[in-house]
């Protein structure tokens, strides 16, 4: 009988809501699924790492994969990688824009790969991270609710997601030295006026009118040291899409941590010049139709998601990607209202498997909204429609298949 192929999925560090482990333990599953051996491997820097990885040296393994890697980064004491020490290609799945994983990326390691959940992002790293081998482009896939979905009598639209105050990621913007501080306002600003502009697009837009130019290397560490662009858009945006929901008395529960830090309207926006931002301009906006409710792990989010009947997901960050948030509405059976973007116009249909608003006419979503909430047949036809996809493309054994076909090129 031919032994199975060797896998190990590990889990070096903990996400936000414990979901690394979750991703582990699914990846692992679907790779059980489809005939191969497979080991989990969770540890943190409490650990003793000799006992974790030195049995695994010298081994072949068909693949070796991390969430958001730490690992990539440890050595040995005479200096090796400890990556370089198994033999096997490392992917390293990426969950946030790569400019927040510079070190990671640059490590100097014989079998570096990455998956990332933008196409744009992937093609950031192709041209300033050399060292990183093989790129793919692979949102993550979701689970099914164990418990199954009884739908809310109420009418609600539900977030699942963590909330920062912009104003006080601004703040951090305009304390930073110069030039960091001018890029990064100005960077702000091209983001806020276009949403599907990728950050490093901007950037290199920006120093051509700065008569500027950096060489590649210079280009990702300034790409790292602005990162609070990135914080500062995510969480401008999810204000943005709150207030407008609020603003047409539109109820609205949001599981997850910082929500206690949103207020509705333009009070105390810092954030003035060159234009007060439109998605502050809502002065009917009403904080009595927002429920703000503790944030679970992520392994119950999807409980949450099977018994509600629209899911919003505000995510530019991903503006040529997607977020899991997505794909977990399809697969409980929730109607996914979604910001746009050419990636999700191309791999779904609008009406049809999601419904798509936009962030730079950010009305369009409480219309799309409003509209969910009345016309339940709607939402029931494009709930089947969406489940039926999921069910398809994007359950996490096809994300398996996937990244092992990538793995045979």
């Amino acid at each position: 009988m031919q032994e199975k192929e060797k896998i190990i999925v590990f889990s070096s560090r903990e996400i936000c809501y414990q979901s690394s482990s979750f991703f582990a333990n699914q990846m692992a599953d679907a790779f059980e699924k489809l005939g191969f051996d497979v080991s989990v491997c969770e540890f943190d820097e409490q650990d003793d790492l000799d006992a974790v990885f030195q049995p695994l040296y010298g081994k072949k393994y068909r693949l070796l994969l991390d969430f958001n890697s730490t690992i990539t980064r440890m050595v040995e004491e005479d200096g090796m990688p400890v990556l370089d020490k198994i033999d096997g290609p490392f992917f390293d799945y990426i969950l946030d824009h790569p400019l927040f994983h510079y070190n990671c990326l640059n490590a100097n390691l014989k079998n570096l790969n990455g998956i990332f959940l933008d196409e744009a992002q992937e093609a950031y790293v192709k041209r300033y991270y050399p060292r990183v081998k093989q790129t793919l482009t692979m949102p993550l896939g979701a689970a099914e609710a164990v418990t199954g979905g009884r739908k809310k009598e109420t009418e609600e639209i539900l977030f699942m997601g963590t909330y920062d105050d912009p104003d006080s990621i601004y703040e951090m913007v305009s304390l930073s030295p110069e030039p960091l501080k001018t890029y990064m306002k100005e960077l702000i600003d091209m983001r806020v006026e276009d949403p599907v502009l990728p950050m490093e697009t901007g950037f290199r837009q920006l120093l051509k009118a700065h008569g500027e130019e950096l060489p590649d290397d210079k280009f990702a560490l300034f790409m790292n040291a602005m990162y609070p662009v990135d914080a500062f858009i995510r969480d401008y945006f999810r204000k943005a899409a709150l207030d407008a929901l609020l603003a047409e008395k539109l109820p609205v529960t949001v599981f997850g941590e910082g929500w206690e830090k949103y207020s509705c309207g333009d009070e105390h926006s810092l954030r003035r010049e060159p234009a007060v931002p439109f998605a502050l301009s809502f002065e009917s906006c009403n904080e009595t139709y927002v429920t703000r409710e503790k944030a679970v792990v992520f392994g119950l989010s999807f409980e949450k998601i099977a018994h509600a009947d629209v899911l919003l997901n505000v995510s530019p960050f991903f503006n040529h990607g997607a977020h899991d948030r997505i794909f977990a509405g399809m697969a409980n059976h929730c109607t996914v209202l979604t910001d746009q973007n050419p990636y999700l116009k191309r791999i779904l249909k609008d009406g049809e498997q999601v419904c798509m608003y936009s962030l730079k006419d950010i009305r369009t979503l409480s219309d799309y909204a409003a509209e969910l909430l009345t016309n339940h047949a709607l939402c029931r036809d494009i709930q089947n429609n969406a489940y039926v996809e999921f069910k398809q493309k994007y359950t996490w054994e096809e994300k398996a298949k996937q990244l092992l076909a990538c793995t045979l090129r």
